[in-house]
């Protein structure tokens, strides 16, 4: 994934606002990155045009090798079932599905026959110390379980680009760790990832970690005591706030 001189502007009310600010930096295969920054400083946004959820005001996104800068909303939705994987703090699992459909599904909607699709879901859960549990329901489980569950659909398939927007955030510190370095194992020759993240011991899971503020990248690559010493006490960061 790149992103090159990449503006994102709305409008809130009369006023123009810059989600992003002439923001480049790239993912390569093989690579996690961890975003960081306080309320407000665009990581939604930099998730959302990654994503192929959003289209930027200026400047060239590139997804697996799709421009999503100027790709149909056809295009940007065949992208994100096919190549994008997404691990949300509260899950978003289908409650009516068990674990093993739920996995499932992106390749079922995909088109995936249905028996393939039930095996290749199996074969994550493995993976994922879940397969004795893929015929629960999301309620039945665990908020442990159910994260690998959903990191599990995310890397179902081929994925190029998986998406995590502060996973741990529902979960305590020794799940937390767990669910990070399974995300981070899940990264590989053929795949890169974003890590959302308030939290600096979970940045430091990732390869490098990249800084927003006010919709630009004030800080990238340093290591990680120089970025946390950008979120110190009168950055503007309050720990736990959300995107």
């Amino acid at each position: 994934m790149e992103f090159s001189e990449v503006t994102r502007t709305h409008t809130s009310g009369d006023t123009l606002v810059h989600a992003l600010r002439d923001v480049s930096f790239r993912v390569d295969y093989g690579e996690l990155v961890a975003v960081m920054g306080p309320s407000g400083s665009g990581k939604s946004t930099l998730l959302n045009l990654a994503g192929a959820l959003d289209s930027p005001t200026s400047g060239r996104v590139l997804v697996a090798g799709v421009d999503i800068s100027n790709a149909s909303s056809v295009e940007r939705a065949r992208l994100r079932r096919q190549s994008i994987g997404f691990v949300f703090q509260d899950y978003n699992l289908v409650s009516s599905l068990t674990a093993k459909e739920n996995v499932a599904l992106p390749l079922e909607l995909d088109g995936t026959p249905a028996s393939e699709a039930a095996e290749q879901a199996s074969i994550m859960l493995a993976r994922l110390g879940l397969l004795d549990r893929g015929d629960e329901f999301p309620d039945r489980l665990s908020g442990g379980q159910r994260q690998r569950v959903a990191i599990a659909r995310s890397v179902v398939g081929s994925r190029s680009l998986i998406l995590a927007d502060e996973p741990t955030g529902a979960l305590d510190s020794a799940l937390g760790e767990e669910v990070i370095a399974l995300l981070r194992a899940q990264i590989g020759p053929d795949c890169g990832g974003i890590l959302v993240t308030h939290d600096p011991r979970y940045a430091a899971w990732a390869d490098r970690t990249v800084f927003l503020r006010d919709g630009r990248i004030v800080a990238g690559t340093e290591p990680l005591s120089e970025v946390e010493s950008l979120i110190a006490p009168g950055s503007g960061h309050s720990p736990g706030t959300a995107s």
